[in-house]
């Protein structure tokens, strides 16, 4: 890999693994647009492991809250409802993902299908922006349901699915289910914790020793890239989404998805 497409990659991981545009999606395309090889597991686990980082720094306060009601008291009550939320939203996609994960890649990852993906998970999201702004009462994260959180994680299971966004999707399902922007967002990068770790742990376990070993400052160097511009694209997401809405993400995949129809595939 070289030094362009080494410094594309984990920046683009970056900013879209938590945008609702499809970080899997940007990877390939921009390897198939630069002529490049594959960037290979082991890069998937550095550029995974450091926007894995971003999420439990940014929301360390909501991590180490839910830990010490973990610790301090029985699971079952009503104050641990988002701890149970997260691990119910998260078991789908890992089941799935395992069963499935040779399947999609040997038949998912190509750029027809990313193109409809793109083009017709956008339109969702923003429909269900549209459906959320009529709802006069909106939900916090910590009321939602156990079924609720279940649905979720089975619309996270469609992000298995390239140029669909695991955190589109996801964002979407809670926009549904009566959360405001903020909060299905913030639910969404909450449940990106376990799934994230979930992946890098995966792909840690297909990579061979030797290619982990020989690429050591090459990971450290993706991982810290992706890790900052993570960061600052979590903060900076939360912060206007509110302001801005969907409705710019939904063009950027609307034009993106229409461009690869008619001059890509």
């Amino acid at each position: 890999m070289d030094i362009l497409q080494f410094l594309l990659l984990s920046v683009i991981q970056g900013i879209t693994e938590f945008l609702p545009v499809s970080s899997s999606a940007h990877l390939i395309l921009v390897s198939e647009f630069l002529g490049k090889e594959n960037q290979g597991i082991a890069f998937d686990v550095g550029v995974h492991f450091g926007t894995l980082l971003a999420a439990i720094i940014y929301f360390r306060s909501d991590i180490n809250k839910m830990f010490k009601i973990i610790l301090s008291e029985p699971l079952s009550v009503k104050k641990n409802t988002l701890s149970i939320n997260l691990l119910i939203a998260v078991l789908p996609v890992l089941v799935l993902g395992f069963l499935f994960r040779d399947l999609i890649d040997l038949w998912l990852r190509n750029s027809l299908v990313i193109a409809h993906a793109t083009i017709w998970f956008g339109f969702l999201l923003y429909y269900s922006h549209i459906i959320s702004k009529r709802k006069k009462e909106k939900k916090d994260i910590n009321s939602l349901t156990i079924l609720e959180a279940f649905i979720i994680g089975l619309f996270q299971c469609l992000a298995l699915i390239p140029g669909t966004s695991r955190s589109g999707i996801t964002i979407t399902a809670g926009l549904f289910l009566g959360l405001n922007a903020t909060m299905a967002s913030r639910f969404s990068f909450l449940l990106a914790i376990p799934t994230i770790g979930a992946i890098t742990l995966s792909e840690l376990v297909r990579a061979q020793h030797t290619e982990i070993s020989l690429n050591f400052l090459e990971l450290t160097l993706a991982s810290s890239l992706s890790f900052l511009v993570a960061y600052l694209t979590i903060g900076t997401f939360l912060k206007l989404i509110e302001r801005i809405g969907f409705t710019p993400f939904f063009i950027y995949r609307l034009l993106l998805g229409c461009w690869l129809l008619f001059y890509w595939t």
